[in-house]
């Protein structure tokens, strides 16, 4: 016989899977507003802010992102495209202090460390900070982007582009594109042939540095 709790949590299940079914029909038929409310009632937290993200509802989006445990997301949503600061370092304040205090989980604050960087530095600037303030961070990013052995996180590589562009800087755009493609990261030379194309309205090669030239050998 089924118990309690697993017919709560078997009912929980069932009801998700209906309230998604619900969310995708009313998707297809263009009722975004009745696909967000089912996806959150289904606990499809992300899937709610991918859809708010695509129509630009994106204080909408963030409060999704931060159910959904990405909370460097929707702080990067709320200063990026909201245009507010304060609320987006009102998301990141309190994982600050937990990391500050040493009770994050350490893999955790490893992987969300440059996120929060790159976050904290556009507040930075959409605050009044120097331009040339962002390049420490970049430059940490372009480190982490250019070594192989690390799994590209999007969100670093897209977010340095942002910030670098946002400050007029589009040398050290080039710079992080150069790192993917040092790397060898799937679609970087792509990525940056249209960012070139979309910002600078050419076409610009980026030179890749041959493997012996980057460990100091010779050809």
């Amino acid at each position: 016989m089924m118990s309690e709790t697993t017919g709560r949590n078997g009912t929980r299940m069932a009801n998700a899977g209906l309230y998604v079914r619900a969310a995708d029909c009313y998707r297809h038929a263009g009722l975004v507003g009745e696909a967000v409310r089912c996806y959150r009632l289904a606990g499809a937290h992300r899937t709610a802010g991918d859809l708010n993200t695509s129509l630009g509802q994106y204080r909408e989006a963030a409060v999704d992102y931060q159910n959904s445990g990405m909370p460097e997301l929707a702080a990067w949503l709320l200063v990026h495209h909201a245009h507010d600061p304060a609320a987006a370092r009102a998301v990141l304040t309190p994982l600050i202090s937990v990391h500050v205090h040493g009770t994050e989980n350490p893999a955790a604050a490893a992987e969300a460390g440059l996120r929060r960087r790159l976050v904290l530095a556009r507040c930075a600037v959409a605050e009044g900070a120097a331009l040339d303030s962002v390049l420490p961070v970049i430059e940490a990013a372009c480190t982490e982007l250019a070594d192989p052995t690390i799994p590209r996180d999007r969100f670093v590589d897209e977010w340095a582009v942002a910030l670098a562009e946002h400050a007029q800087r589009y040398d050290q755009v080039a710079l992080v594109f150069a790192a993917s493609m040092r790397a060898r990261r799937p679609g970087a030379a792509q990525r940056w042939s249209q960012w070139a194309d979309r910002v600078l309205h050419t076409n610009l090669i980026l030179p890749v540095v041959p493997t012996a030239a980057r460990r100091g050998g010779r050809d």
